[in-house]
């Protein structure tokens, strides 16, 4: 993929004479796995697929990758004040007793840390009206946040095959929307294919939350807040599978961040 130059300041014609928006910042929250590099064997590293960064970037956006540390679960509205958008990454499955349920036998090992922030962050950027977007595992995160559940394991109910097939790998099926969601209005199609890798779905659904696109079997593919406000989670990878409605999707949530920083700039001139 080629090089892409994001301009640092703009004039957002949309806000008051004399605000300066700048292209909007995006927290997203790093995992904690082991790499190895060289000599380096197995080392903690904090970090997160480059697509994500890269996807947010070419959208337009600033991306800012904040560690899973104690100090921001402490205080996650430190971290917002920074920011003008909450983006929650893919990743492993979330710890189960978040939702009051033990962990079913597929599920991955936690990182309760990563878990515990994430939720807090998006707890708070829905009170302050920050602008939140989820991919796969961050769909399920704000699902959680907001009080919902998951089914652990698609697999005991239907065929895992179109969701996730070998691990490792992204699978692709198609998505049908729900007519009249911010979902619909932002890729202006009825259905599309994606690129999928998850084993878990949403149960039931969080306070304030609808399902707006589900796959041919059933299972929940997209929630969004049903207030209006840009809180929306789909449980694909938009950033494996760009053009056109992936790249949609993620220039719609900057510009909604772009939005918030310059009602901020406006407040504060």
């Amino acid at each position: 993929m080629a090089r892409v130059h994001v301009r640092r300041h703009r004039l957002d014609r949309r806000q008051p004479p004399g605000v300066l928006v700048t292209a909007p910042l995006i927290a997203i929250v790093a995992d904690r796995k082991t790499a190895t590099s060289g000599a380096w064997v197995d080392i903690p590293t904090d970090g997160l697929p480059h697509t994500y960064v890269a996807a947010i970037e070419q959208a337009g956006g600033m991306p800012l990758v904040i560690p899973s540390l104690d100090a921001f679960l402490d205080d996650p509205d430190r971290v917002l004040d920074l920011v003008d958008g909450l983006f929650l990454p893919g990743g492993r499955d979330l710890d189960a007793a978040l939702y009051g349920s033990a962990a079913h036998p597929a599920n991955d090992p936690p990182f309760s840390l990563r878990d515990e922030l994430e939720i807090a962050l998006t707890r708070a950027a829905r009170r302050r009206a920050i602008p939140v977007f989820g991919a796969c595992r961050g769909l399920q995160v704000i699902n959680v946040a907001l009080g919902g559940t998951l089914e652990q394991h698609l697999g005991d109910r239907v065929d895992l095959t179109p969701h996730r097939d070998i691990v490792g790998t992204f699978t692709a099926h198609e998505v049908r929307l729900q007519p009249g969601t911010l979902l619909a209005s932002l890729v202006h199609a009825d259905a599309f294919d994606i690129a999928s890798h998850h084993h878990q779905g949403v149960g039931a659904l969080g306070d304030g939350l609808v399902a707006s696109a589900s796959a041919p079997d059933g299972v929940v593919e997209a929630l969004e807040a049903g207030d209006g406000a840009f809180c929306l989670g789909v449980q694909w990878h938009p950033e494996e599978r760009l053009d056109p409605e992936g790249l949609a999707l993620v220039r719609a949530f900057v510009e909604a961040a772009r939005e918030h920083a310059g009602a901020r700039a406006g407040m504060a001139a």
